[in-house]
C-alpha cells in the first residue's frame, strides 16, 4: 500500500512537472501566447550586437555610438549583398569583403580617440591593452 501511494504521488508530480515543462519550454506565461517563429536575424541586428561589444569594451560615448552604429550596418549589407552575389570568382569575393571590412574598419578608427584605437588594435591580435 505504501508503495502504491507513492507511485501515485510520483506520478502526479511528474504529470505536473511536465505540463509546467512544456509551457516554459514553449515559451508561454499562464495562458500566454506561443512564440513567434524565428527569422534570419537581420544586419542591424548583427551591428547592434557589435556596437555594445565594443562600446563594452572600449567605453564609447553616446556620440561615438551614434557615428559607429551606421557604419557597422552598411558593412554589413555590403556583406549580406556579396554572400547573395554567387557569380563571383571565391577569391575575388574575399578580397572584395576583406575590402569592405577595412573600409569600415578605417571609418571606426577615424571615430575613436588614440587610446580606444590602441586598446580596440591590442584586443583584435588578441594582446591585452597597455594601461
Amino acid at each position: 500500500m505504501p508503495r502504491l501511494r507513492t507511485l501515485t504521488i510520483t506520478a502526479c508530480v511528474l504529470t505536473a512537472l511536465v505540463g509546467i515543462g512544456q509551457n516554459v519550454f514553449a515559451g508561454q506565461e499562464a495562458g500566454g501566447a506561443p512564440p513567434a517563429p524565428q527569422q534570419a536575424r537581420p544586419a542591424h541586428g548583427r551591428a547592434a550586437r557589435e556596437l555594445q561589444r565594443m562600446t563594452a569594451r572600449l567605453n564609447l560615448t553616446e556620440e561615438q555610438q551614434a557615428k559607429i552604429y551606421p557604419i557597422l550596418q552598411e558593412r554589413n549589407k555590403q556583406l549580406d549583398d556579396l554572400r547573395a552575389e554567387s557569380s563571383l570568382p571565391q577569391g575575388e569575393a574575399r578580397a572584395k569583403a576583406t575590402e569592405i571590412r577595412k573600409s569600415a574598419r578605417q571609418q571606426i578608427n577615424q571615430i575613436l580617440t588614440p587610446e580606444q584605437r590602441e586598446k580596440d588594435r591590442a584586443m583584435r591580435r588578441g594582446n591585452r591593452p597597455k594601461s
